[in-house]
């Protein structure tokens, strides 16, 4: 007997098997999506199983590609609920992302912006502006440039920092930034800081 447990998924390839040999005992294999056997393969077990000789080999084939066709089944259904549970998990995120009041950017290690929300766009003064491939400088006040780029520009760093800038119509925002863990970009949330002159 073959021992199974030389690979590393040997327990979930016999918790299949034995998945698959119980549906086909009991008589409710799942759908067939793998493909039927070919013309081929049915002639030659039927050729082996008219041959006395042979017919208890072909019978014991044709259980065993029953076994493999009803497993294959079964991996396309987990694949399928696996695609579908992660679709919905992605649609979750996206939608935390896209409709969170904080504004939210991602960059770029050279300071243009890969990907920002609607919170930052509106704070940036336009709820449609499209922020992917702009350069985070070019919306801030003119000289700022010196206060973010050591935001985006410390791929080593592993902590966030924070840094308040002022945009073109003067209102100061404070940003906290963070690489992200693959160090090919940083994540950032923009507030906008209250005005000095709210707290008279």
């Amino acid at each position: 007997m073959e021992d199974t447990h030389k690979y590393p998924n040997a327990e979930s390839h016999d918790r299949l098997r034995r998945s698959a040999r119980d549906l086909i005992d009991h008589g409710v294999p799942p759908p067939n999506r793998g493909g039927a056997l070919s013309v081929d393969t049915l002639k030659l077990l039927y050729e082996r199983a008219s041959n006395p000789e042979s017919a208890a080999d072909a019978s014991k084939l044709l259980h065993e590609l029953q076994t493999y066709q009803v497993e294959l089944d079964l991996l396309y259904e987990q694949v399928q609920a696996n695609e579908h549970e992660l679709s919905e998990e992605l649609a979750h995120y996206r939608s935390l992302y896209e409709q969170a009041p904080a504004a939210y950017l991602i960059l770029a290690n050279d300071g243009d912006i890969i990907e920002g929300n609607e919170a930052a766009s509106v704070l940036f003064g336009n709820s449609t502006m499209d922020l992917a491939g702009m350069a985070l400088g070019a919306l801030l006040a003119p000289g700022q440039d010196a206060v973010v780029n050591p935001l985006f520009r410390n791929p080593g760093a592993q902590d966030s920092a924070n840094a308040t800038v002022e945009l073109p119509d003067h209102r100061h925002v404070t940003i906290c930034a963070k690489p992200a863990a693959a160090g090919d970009s940083v994540l950032m949330i923009l507030t906008e800081a209250p005005n000095n002159s709210d707290s008279f």
